[in-house]
């Protein structure tokens, strides 16, 4: 599938003037109009749900292009959000409920404003008259409103500009609220089931999740919260970004992972970001810088707006040309490789000044379609452009859009000539203090050049304590959210000292690549050749085995290479040792800092692969039998240490103790959670590839029969004793989640946060799940065909 921007055509506008907008002065500027779409039962292209300042709200149809529900609200009241509204088909009737956040209104008191929401609900199936006498309903929240947004399962989700959450059922009777004290900037509310940046042992998917962009003077962070079934919040992650919070001008973030940040000076900064075992890690990607843009040199962010379009496809909306003949461009980028695919131009309305335009995108990607909202900004200093907003008009546009399902090279290639005219050539920096960054780089590059790497290991390291605030060591920050370091910065210094180009035998110190590494900032494609390659022929391999516990985007197949090397020196110095010591289980004594075999598979074992590309580089550089036996030997010594073990199904005494909150948690890092071996998923998902590619080569060699039937001695009695603690998991479940309660309600006791009491529904059900785990023998089967 190609990608493709079609011609916008315009869905409706509204008149927006001066006097209309007085009301929502006091308390800052807000947007002429809102708007949000979403799905509709009897609508294939869903419902777009208007609220105009001034006006009122509007429900329009995105099939027929027709207004189908309408509430005028006099030119007092004023909105905080954008509306939502949710369909729903009950027999024959069709009911529309909308929701809408009042910013201020004569019909509510000064205290209550920005706080309250009104809800509508008509049946469409009935006549006007009935329509016409609906009373609206409406609550005040303890919180101010920032957006809304629906939820699948009849909830409301309303949050707050300083990180609130509070959940709602669709008749507004608040279910559950979570408290904060952040400023934040952008929300993004996802369902779990379809997040796939989620801890592994986050649990079962949650209903919810918020990803929420905070100021953290001077930064920005990441903050991550879900909701449960039973809408039970769970802190999730808390990650800092190197990006000033006064350079932020607009984010993009989907279910992947993927996000975008674009900045007030035109660079354009991409991240991913996965999941570990129980936290997060960043994935940087390369910078890009835009041009030709009006925010660029205005530094005015509302004249542009990013939108994600899933996977690393990112829609961007801005302004070009000069005030007096201004274009919006519509620019369809994927940001994976930093390529155009497709453009389009919409001249500016003639209804909207030229000066102060506000441009914002709208997800309607469930009808293929993007909403574009144009619409004039009020602050002006030009008598005329003062006269010409004192009557203008708003409009919401429909882009018609065609996105592939994944980003690939193929849609990529020869793409690079249409991004010519958008982007700065050349390297972007990182970011607005490079001045002091290009001189370092110089200064270790001349040192490097006089074959004195401890010179530049002085000048990088003296730079870094200017770089990295005095406090910075004191807070709880990621290495890899360091604000001093970023993509390019780091490639230049790790070419500067690897020196790809460079013979073998220069000076090499390896003190900067294991900061670098310690910091989490290096990547595999900073290289041309890989990290590991060029780690291995500088023969660092303590920087190998640290990269393996430190860079995300390791490819398997120079994991493999360098585990064939340390294969090899195993293999010789055990040909090269009496026969009296040849026995797996000695670790042979090597002449120079490669590894044990043991200790470098160990490593290898524990890094986050994926079985596919693991088993193409098995194919590669595992052809010989023998030494796919060696490897045997060792796994099948770890599976017989973790059978060995005894089954433990209560924690000792060692592996428990108090939190803060005086509630008996697991120790993390106790000798028992944190064995000295790979877990036995570890190594039957290693051993599993391994045998996949090797079992013709192993059939045919004798010798590793005898190995092959011992490994399977091992692990047949591990799935019998899996098949038996799996109908554990049923009545094991509720003490699981009677102790997250416990740990929850402790921790905000301790905080002076009341946790709102379970309603019926929640009770019942909690019931309901006790009677099914006392089921006992009886089983439900279900056999698919």
């Amino acid at each position: 599938m190609e990608a493709s921007v079609g011609e916008p055509f315009l869905l409706s506008s509204y008149t927006t003037s001066k006097k209309n907008s007085k009301s929502s002065k006091s308390s800052g500027e807000l947007p002429n109009i809102y708007a949000s779409h979403h799905k509709a039962g009897r609508s294939s292209e869903g419902y777009v749900t208007v609220a105009a300042q001034g006006d009122g709200v509007h429900v329009l149809d995105l099939t027929t292009l027709h207004p189908i529900i309408s509430h005028t609200l006099g030119p007092a009241t004023s909105f905080a959000c954008p509306p939502v509204t949710r369909s729903q088909l009950q027999s024959a009737n069709h009911v529309c409920t909308t929701y809408a956040a009042i910013h201020s209104s004569p019909d509510i008191s000064e205290n209550e404003q920005n706080r309250t929401i009104w809800m509508w609900k008509e049946d469409l199936s009935s006549s006007v008259a009935d329509r016409a006498a609906q009373k609206k309903k409406a609550i005040t929240l303890p919180h101010h409103i920032s957006r809304m947004y629906i939820e699948e399962d009849q909830h409301l989700l309303v949050t707050s500009p300083q990180g609130d959450v509070t959940v709602l059922r669709d008749d507004l009777q608040i279910q559950a609220t979570h408290t904060s004290n952040s400023e934040v900037m952008k929300t993004f509310v996802f369902l779990g089931k379809k997040c796939t940046f989620l801890p592994a042992r986050s649990g079962p998917p949650p209903a919810t999740v918020v990803v929420s962009l905070v100021s953290s003077n001077p930064n920005v962070r990441i903050q991550i919260l879900a909701i449960d079934q039973e809408d039970q919040f769970h802190e999730l992650g808390d990650i800092e970004l190197p990006i000033k919070s006064q350079a932020f001008c607009d984010i993009s973030f989907n279910e992947t992972g993927f996000f975008s940040v674009l900045l007030k000076t035109g660079i354009w900064q991409s991240f991913i970001l996965k999941p570990t075992d129980d936290s997060f890690y960043l994935n940087t990607l390369e910078n890009v810088q835009l041009t030709s843009l009006s925010f660029i040199t205005s530094s005015n962010g509302a004249e542009t707006s990013v939108i994600s379009l899933g996977s690393s496809h990112v829609l961007l909306a801005g302004l070009t040309g000069s005030a007096s003949n201004r274009e919006v461009v519509l620019l369809f980028w994927d940001l994976s490789f930093s390529v155009l695919l497709a453009s389009r131009t919409l001249a500016l309305p003639p209804n909207l000044p030229g000066g102060n335009v506000s441009v914002t995108l709208i997800d309607a990607l469930s009808s293929s379609n993007v909403l574009l909202l144009l619409s004039p900004t009020s602050h002006t200093s030009d008598r005329r452009q003062s006269q010409s907003q004192s009557l203008s008009v708003s409009s919401v546009w429909v882009v018609p859009v065609t996105v592939p399902p994944n980003s690939s090279i193929a849609n990529a290639l020869g793409r690079a000539a249409a991004a010519a005219p958008w982007l700065v050539t050349g390297h972007p920096p990182d970011d607005l203090n490079d001045a002091e960054k290009t001189k370092l780089l110089k200064e270790m590059r001349s040192a490097i050049d006089r074959n004195q790497p401890e010179n530049a290991n002085v000048v990088f390291f003296e730079w870094e304590k200017r770089a990295v605030p005095e406090d910075s060591s004191s807070k709880d920050q990621l290495p890899d959210a360091s604000p001093v370091y970023g993509y390019n910065f780091t490639k230049e210094i790790l070419n500067i000292v690897l020196q790809p180009s460079k013979p073998l035998k220069t000076v090499y110190s390896s003190k900067i690549v294991l900061h670098l590494l310690e910091k989490k900032v290096v990547s595999t494609g900073m290289l041309e050749a890989g990290i590991l390659p060029m780690l291995r022929l500088r023969n660092d391999w303590k920087s190998i085995c640290l990269a393996l516990t430190r860079v995300p985007d390791l490819r398997e197949v120079e994991i493999v290479e360098c585990l064939c090397f340390v294969l090899a020196r195993h293999r010789h110095a055990l040909r090269a040792a009496s026969l009296d010591t040849m026995q797996v289980d000695s670790a042979p004594s090597l002449d120079d800092d490669t590894p044990t075999l043991h200790t470098f598979l160990s490593l290898v074992l524990r890094y986050s692969f994926s079985s596919i590309p693991l088993r193409v580089a098995f194919r590669r550089y595992l052809s010989d039998a023998d030494d796919v036996v060696c490897l045997l030997e060792i796994l099948d010594a770890w599976i017989g240490q973790w059978a060995g073990r005894d089954a433990r199904l209560l924690p000792s005494n060692k592996t428990i103790k108090k939190n803060e909150f005086g509630i008996y948690v697991m120790k993390l890092d106790s000798k028992e959670s944190q064995p000295d071996i790979p877990s036995m998923l570890q190594i039957t998902t290693f051993l599993q590839c391994l045998i996949d590619t090797s079992f013709l080569n192993l059939i045919q060699t004798p010798s590793a029969y005898r190995i092959l039937r011992r490994i399977q001695s091992h692990i047949d009695p591990e799935i019998k004793y899996i098949d038996q603690t799996e109908q554990l998991r049923g009545p094991l479940e509720l003490f699981a989640k009677a102790q997250a309660k416990a740990i929850k309600e402790a921790k905000a006791a301790k905080e002076g946060v009341k946790v709102p009491p379970s309603d019926r529904r929640q009770r019942k059900k909690l019931l309901q799940e006790q009677a099914g785990a006392a089921i006992g023998l009886y089983q439900l089967e279900e056999l698919t065909l």
